[in-house]
């Protein structure tokens, strides 16, 4: 009985597996809008094509507890190396959850083109591997993401991104990674001040909106809010600039569970 009521525990977590978290705290802050951005290295994994216009040497490191729960944490790195002045390469390293209980790990290798100075396309290579205690092991598969950036005017750019396109299986015969779109706005009506909004959807759940502001109150410090749907959930957050050095902090409601919190540390190189 008890094997089992864990084979069924097992498929059904693998059916929610790999749900889509913001990989930085700004994007956290700004309650995930951020398919048309393309300003940092976690941007990646919300649009692979958001390297292609991302021209610098950067690295990230982010820590989060979701809900509130260390059974639920997570830790975040990302890189992205410009390799000429067309083409770049991004990476990231995403683990979520705990060896003993539940434990994901996503691997990204992804590259961003800039075909043009106002539009950039993109591909992302995804391994995942999600763990159970034993006797069950490990699961693994692929999964391939596409993305495009366009910058009609500078102060105007729109992104698509289609993430899990060939909807990997983790488990033969069980339910697939699925497949999901975002299609995104952002826009800079003043140089201080962002705001951005977001149509997130997967196959088999409901159409979530996400909108997002920063505002810079000074050079180097930004403040941050956020909302979205599907649960109706609100953000904030703060950012501050020292030279190469970032320090960003994010918050995200939930309203039956407790808040998430995460904070990313970004360097310049």
């Amino acid at each position: 009985i008890v094997t089992f009521l864990l084979c069924l525990i097992s498929f059904e977590l693998s059916s929610g597996a790999f749900e889509e978290k913001p990989g930085s705290a700004r994007g956290l802050s700004l309650a995930g809008a951020t398919s048309s951005l393309s300003s940092e290295s976690s941007h990646l994994l919300s649009n692979p094509a958001s390297t292609g216009l991302f021209s610098k040497k950067e690295i990230q490191l982010s820590w989060s507890k979701l809900f509130g729960l260390d059974e639920l944490s997570q830790v975040d790195l990302y890189l992205t190396l410009p390799l000429n002045k067309r083409l770049t390469l991004g990476a990231g390293y995403n683990i979520f959850g705990k060896n003993d209980y539940y434990k994901e790990n996503l691997i990204i290798i992804g590259f961003g083109i800039k075909v043009s100075e106002h539009l950039s396309l993109g591909t992302n290579l995804k391994y995942f591997q999600l763990s159970f205690p034993s006797p069950y092991g490990d699961f693994k598969t692929l999964g391939l993401d596409l993305g495009s950036l366009y910058k009609i005017e500078e102060k105007i750019q729109i992104g698509l991104a289609l993430k899990n396109i060939n909807q990997p299986e983790l488990i033969k015969n069980s339910d697939r990674i699925p497949f999901s779109y975002s299609a995104g706005i952002s826009l800079y009506p003043y140089k201080q001040i962002l705001l951005s909004a977001e149509l997130y959807k997967t196959k088999s759940e409901k159409e979530e909106l996400r909108f997002g502001q920063e505002i810079k109150v000074f050079r180097n410090l930004a403040l941050r809010f956020g909302m979205k749907t599907s649960p109706a959930c609100y953000s904030l957050g703060t950012g501050l600039e020292l030279e190469n050095l970032r320090f960003d902090y994010g918050y995200l409601s939930h309203p039956v569970l407790g808040g998430s919190h995460k904070v990313t540390l970004s360097f310049n190189l």
